[in-house]
């Protein structure tokens, strides 16, 4: 035998159906305002004047590179911090011979802006430091994930199957275990 419990009614709102919404009083206010042109002229002076200081400072305007719930402050310490590590890490692979260990190549650069190396070589570098620092970076578990992804995929080899051992003859598998022993 199942029992039926009953919910209680909703508990209404206090405010009265027919009562005007604070809104209504707000826009009503704003069209008034808006139909002066002392206050279009304010207005258009506010916009001017924000305008102007996103010209003059455009870092206080944009959270690039912020990850929500962060400050700019601790964000800019963590990716400066990743790129140390960044760096580090470059530096290990070259150190391992990895990478290969090549004199910083200056390239012209007409407009200022970012700087590419000309050798592929030095773009092949360029690519994986980047991926490094976001990987360790302020960012999102996703673009974490996918740059970890690009770390591994070019500095790690992957582990060979058993079924790409077992496929070969027998002889092949025995001398892979013994070349490996040395």
């Amino acid at each position: 035998m199942t029992t039926t419990i009953k919910s209680r009614p909703r508990k209404k709102s206090t405010r009265r159906k027919g009562a005007p919404r604070a809104t209504q009083a707000t826009s009503s206010r704003l069209k008034e305002l808006w139909a002066t042109p002392e206050f279009r002229e304010k207005m258009k002076h506010r916009d001017q004047a924000r305008i102007a200081a996103a010209k003059a400072d455009p870092t206080k305007f944009y959270r690039y590179g912020v990850p929500d719930g962060m400050r700019r402050a601790e964000a800019e310490h963590l990716w400066a911090r990743a790129n140390e590590l960044a760096d580090r890490f470059i530096e290990g692979l070259k150190a391992k011979g990895e990478l290969p260990d090549l004199p910083r190549q200056v390239a012209n650069n007409s407009d200022g802006g970012i700087f590419v190396p000309p050798t592929d070589e030095g773009k092949a570098e360029g690519a994986l430091r980047e991926a490094f620092v976001l990987a360790v970076g302020p960012s999102t578990p996703r673009v974490k994930a996918q740059a970890s992804n690009i770390v591994l995929t070019y500095t790690k080899a992957k582990p060979t199957s058993k079924d790409a051992l077992l496929r070969d003859r027998p002889e092949d598998f025995l001398n892979t275990l013994i070349g490996s022993e040395d």
